[in-house]
């Protein structure tokens, strides 16, 4: 028997991650690389609403909160996450190489 898969919401800040994202993609590689790693987050996104336990608690977050935030690699990028109840809350999609800390300052920045 499968799993049922949990309900998913991208918040904003994760559209502006992946519109970066994509940006950056099509410039550098082209279309056919995004489009691939279009898949590859998507995949990554399914197995997570399948398994949420399976992400671990980003190094840079923990001890924030209660620790209910996660992520997921994909190739070279991460997916931070937060379930609560029935719901997958995709919160980020950032490449592995930049600095997740000074990214969220940047994100607390715009709310203010």
């Amino acid at each position: 028997m499968q799993a049922s898969l949990l309900k998913s919401r991208i918040l904003p800040t994760a559209r502006i991650g992946i519109d970066e994202l994509r940006s950056y993609i099509v410039r550098t590689f082209g279309w056919d690389t995004w489009r691939q790693t279009s898949a590859h987050l998507q995949e990554a996104i399914t197995h997570v609403r399948t398994f949420p336990e399976s992400g671990h608690v980003p190094s840079e977050l923990e001890g924030f909160g209660d620790d209910n935030f996660r992520q997921v690699l994909s190739g070279k990028n991460r997916i931070v996450y937060q379930v609560r109840d029935d719901t997958l809350y995709i919160h980020l999609f950032v490449d592995r190489r930049r600095d997740l800390l000074a990214l969220l300052h940047r994100i607390v920045l715009r709310l203010m």
